[in-house]
């Protein structure tokens, strides 16, 4: 496996070769903390993201090699966020781990729970999931976590916390309904005191695409993106040499 571990600005970022690397070192990360959270609690409690990188990931985690490493019928699978959009829609994250993950692995229908779509009001979509989540060990009075997976987009969002939107300032609610202007959309998404409160939260990113923004996230010149809003005290990127290419060629300082 091509990844190699450094530090930083005091974060922990795993660098691998390509996208299938990446996926195999996370896949190895996420089966401890499977492990882990089976071994203190019985239960393992994990949400999972949209976008195209999990994609992999799902594959991965499928393959016999790894699948049967996990203990499925202790795995509850929740997600990080959803577009308002059936189930089968092509543009469901639900559908797209259901098509890569969900039904290839012996996990119990029953532990699936997917977010809420279709709602007259999508804030009553967002409290629905909120009830769900109220279910979960709690910690400080929310709902926390075994572990949060998160992707980045090009304009640094993550779940469906997107520059200039009103959930951006939710400091009570674990999920809320946000409209995201930009894309004429509305999406149901967890929020900063949830994903900063979990056990680990990882964030995969991968493709020359999301270079120049994983530089500004790291680059000491404060900038006020979404996704460094993430404060979990264990926090882990997982990223290919194609998306750390701007860290590596310049003068942020990572050191092994």
């Amino acid at each position: 496996m091509q990844a190699d571990e450094y530090q930083l600005n005091n974060q922990r970022i795993v660098i691998a070769s390509d996208v299938n690397n990446l996926s195999r070192a996370a896949a190895t990360q996420l089966i401890q903390h499977a492990r882990e959270a089976i071994r203190h609690h019985g239960a393992f409690y994990l949400a999972l993201s949209g976008g195209s990188t999990p994609v992999r990931l799902h594959e991965t985690l499928a393959l016999p090699v790894y699948q049967q490493q996990i203990e499925w019928d202790k795995v509850h699978i929740y997600f990080g966020d959803e577009r308002n959009v059936p189930s089968d829609h092509p543009d469901s994250n639900y559908r797209m781990a259901q098509e890569t993950l969900l039904t290839k692995v012996p996990i119990p229908s029953s532990q699936v729970h997917a977010m809420p779509t279709g709602c007259e009001e999508m804030q009553d979509c967002a409290r629905r999931y909120a009830e769900l989540l109220a279910r979960l060990p709690q910690r400080h009075g929310k709902p926390c976590f075994d572990l949060i997976l998160l992707g980045m987009g090009n304009d640094g969002h993550t779940a469906s916390l997107f520059p200039q939107t009103t959930i951006l300032a939710e400091c009570d609610r674990s999920v809320a309904a946000v409209y995201v202007a930009k894309l004429s959309s509305w999406r149901v998404s967890l929020t900063y005191p949830v994903i900063n409160l979990a056990n680990a939260v990882m964030i995969l990113v991968s493709g020359p695409a999301k270079a120049e923004m994983l530089y500004e996230v790291f680059n000491e010149a404060k900038h006020d993106y979404p996704i460094q809003r993430i404060h979990n005290e264990h926090l882990e990127w997982y990223v290919d040499t194609a998306a750390a290419a701007r860290l590596i060629e310049s003068d942020v300082g990572i050191s092994g």
